[in-house]
């Protein structure tokens, strides 16, 4: 399927594994420059040698790195410069990760703003700084990467399920302000896939609970009427398609990827 997206320009964040490399992989596909963003430089020369490897074989421009850290405040200034130097964004993919895991009684106050400064400033300063201008210029994508929390609490996730409903009605208001200007603003919520991330969430739990690794995967796995976890390129190819020009009719969603999960029937 043609994306409509070729030569086009995207700011994507946490871009050096996981979903945001998953995503970059589909657009460099599509002809569009990247601008990836990271907090590590090794994993992030690793991510554009194979972007840059992969834009050769599709004749795209591949991909430019970004170093900055979206808990730093200063940082998201500086990825914006950046993008602004190399010509405006037209596809944003605002992907921060998630808040550690933890109970209410296991997180202090700092635990809490720091998890804020993550997950809901971050998102909030990457839009103001980008979304502006795609509606000057009548055109614009923006994907937010949230989570299942979003849809059903998780558990020993207090974080990420008080706070990640915070950012979906940030994604609502904002499609509503925008979508007569031509940007569309959508989520997508993944549930468990093979992710660092998820590897996190697996030696937490082996940790409080004895559980093997298997006994934990076992344990998700029985839940998910898939009957196994996600792949991040699968996303990576939900949150392409959201960005392309046959989604401009798609805006302020809510797309669960999960297997499933999920039982909520709304």
């Amino acid at each position: 399927m043609d994306l409509e997206i070729g030569g086009r320009r995207a700011l994507v964040t946490a871009g050096s594994r996981g979903f945001g490399l998953a995503t970059a992989r589909r657009l460099v596909d599509a002809g569009v420059s990247v601008a990836l963003c990271a907090r590590g430089r090794d994993d992030l020369d690793t991510a554009l040698a194979e972007l840059n490897t992969r834009a050769r074989a599709s004749r795209g421009d591949g991909a430019a790195p970004v170093t900055g850290d979206l808990v730093d405040v200063t940082d998201p200034d500086a990825v914006a410069g950046f993008v602004a130097s190399r010509g405006p964004a037209d596809l944003l993919l605002v992907n921060a990760g998630g808040p550690p895991a933890g109970r209410f009684e296991d997180l202090d106050l700092e635990a809490w703003r720091a998890a804020y400064t993550l997950t809901v400033e971050s998102a909030v300063r990457l839009c103001r700084l980008v979304v502006p201008g795609m509606a000057a210029r009548g055109w614009g994508r923006v994907v937010v990467v949230t989570s299942v929390s979003v849809k059903q609490p998780v558990e020993n996730l207090m974080l990420s399920s008080v706070l990640r409903p915070a950012v979906q009605a940030l994604v609502r208001t904002l499609s509503d302000e925008y979508a007569g200007r031509g940007v569309t603003v959508n989520a997508v919520a993944p549930g468990y896939h093979t992710t660092s991330a998820v590897e996190r969430l697996i030696a937490a739990r082996m940790e409080r609970t004895g559980c093997s690794r298997q006994d934990v995967l076992d344990g998700w796995t029985g839940e998910i009427p898939a009957g196994r976890l996600g792949d991040p390129d699968e996303l990576g190819a939900l949150a392409a398609f959201l960005m392309s020009g046959p989604a401009g009719y798609i805006t302020g969603q809510q797309i669960v990827a999960d297997g499933g999960w999920v039982r909520s029937t709304f």
